[in-house]
């Protein structure tokens, strides 16, 4: 087919042309995809061609990158109305992954590539900066809020730096992780992670002052039943339980005495009963644990608060072997921890609140009891997990730990080597069950 060249930079009329069309929807995915199979869109936008028919590297992705950018663009015209800058985020949403299939980081290969098709399109500088910032940090928001604990302020400093405080940008990043995620698939972005980001970006914009300071994202519900006191040494108060509806799963509050490696216990109660775990928050106060579960039950069932508190219980007397059970619970899922890529473990000290706590993220594939038997690991090297992320995407897991040593000093750098080892062996199922405690 002939047709002209395109004017460098193009007319106004020529850019708003292709931003009507681009506004227009569902209804401008196959005009899209015509022009493509014509060869006109890559005259438009020559750097499309490398991402034409490109294989996307994780499989929860639905589409190949070029007909997720396309489906990126038509999600985010029904999100107009909540920006305003409605143009820079069509574009934004069809440039987002335009680095994906070249050497390096695509977000920011992308950002390098965006910075000239921007201009190419005849947007003032400004613009064009804004777009180079949408395309580099369009995995910023829904990283952070699916690994990072929400209501640490060390989290919420990140983001403000991350974005220079621009809170028009932050609008458009919002805007933008939720069309990118409607268009990957629905196991990608969940009412869950939704609503994470969007607890996020509310924690930012009170940070810059232009919205109210949210809710806690866990916050403790009152206990629903209570088991007798675990007939353990020391000091010992009964066993709580509260279980509450919240997004797309349930919240369980469990109150027990507090002991080395509670975290772990309460987590393998959790995955014996089916709750897959997608964060936590642990108070301690006059040696009373409270711990905050979000989880989700993997077949259905909502918790049962009194099974989970007599559970409880039963594991910090010893009676109820959880390493045992989920062992046995994995075989009869013929479930093999060493399967896919080896596991990894990363340290980052400036990314939680506090000189004597860390964080530790560890990726590894998903596998039943995974939670418990990392926080096990911990707990053996003598630190107490104070939070944790989890997030798991088809076959792979990453579990993010705010780490404390119980002395309050800061971990050093013998734990960590320690831990590290202890971690691994745990996520790859070469560590041997933890002992009933």
């Amino acid at each position: 087919m002939h047709a002209p060249p395109l004017p460098e930079p193009w007319t106004a009329e020529v850019r708003w042309s292709f931003l009507r069309l681009l506004a227009s929807g569902r209804s401008a995915v196959p005009v899209l995809e015509q022009l493509d199979q014509e060869g006109l869109l890559v005259r438009m936008l020559p750097e499309w061609d490398h991402v034409r028919s490109l294989p996307q590297r994780h499989p929860w992705h639905r589409f190949t990158v070029d007909r997720h950018l396309v489906e990126a663009a038509a999600a985010a015209a029904e999100l107009t109305r909540d920006v305003d800058r409605p143009d820079l985020l069509l574009v934004g949403a069809l440039l987002h992954d335009i680095g994906k299939g070249r050497p390096g980081d695509h977000s920011e290969v992308g950002g390098v590539l965006v910075r000239g098709i921007a201009a190419r399109m005849g947007f003032p500088p400004a613009d064009v900066d804004v777009l180079v910032a949408m395309v580099r940090f369009h995995l910023v928001l829904p990283d952070v809020a699916t690994h990072r604990d929400l209501d640490d302020p060390a989290t919420i400093d990140r983001v403000v730096e991350t974005i220079g405080g621009d809170g028009a940008l932050l609008q458009l990043l919002h805007a933008l992780a939720q069309a990118d995620g409607a268009a990957t698939s629905s196991s990608a972005w969940s009412p869950w992670k939704a609503h994470l980001v969007a607890a996020l970006v509310g924690r930012v914009a009170a940070r810059l002052g232009s919205a109210a300071v949210p809710e806690p994202v866990l916050e403790p519900s009152d206990p629903q039943v209570e088991a007798p006191a675990p007939e353990i040494p020391g000091p010992t108060r009964p066993v709580t339980v509260g279980v509450e509806d919240v997004v797309d799963g349930q919240q369980v509050t469990i109150g027990a005495p507090d002991r080395p490696g509670l975290f772990s216990v309460c987590a393998g109660v959790l995955a014996l009963n089916q709750l897959d775990v997608r964060a936590a928050r642990v108070t301690v106060d006059a040696g009373y644990a409270t711990s905050v579960f979000a989880v989700r039950p993997r077949f259905g069932r909502p918790p049962v608060p009194g099974i989970l508190a007599d559970a409880v219980r039963a594991a910090m007397e010893g009676t109820l072997p959880l390493g045992e059970r989920l062992a046995q619970r994995e075989r009869d899922y013929s479930q093999d921890g060493s399967r896919g890529a080896p596991p990894r473990v990363a340290w980052f000290d400036a990314e939680a609140t506090g000189a004597a706590n860390t964080l530790v993220e560890v990726r590894a594939a998903d596998r039943t009891g995974l939670l418990y038997r990392l926080t096990a690991a911990l707990a053996a090297e003598g630190l107490d997990v104070r939070g944790a992320t989890v997030e798991t995407l088809g076959a792979d897991a990453v579990d993010a730990f705010y780490l404390a040593d119980p002395s309050g000093t800061p971990v050093d750098e013998g734990q960590r080597e320690r831990a590290a080892r202890s971690l691994l062996a745990a996520a790859s199922g070469t560590a041997p069950d933890p002992a009933p405690r």
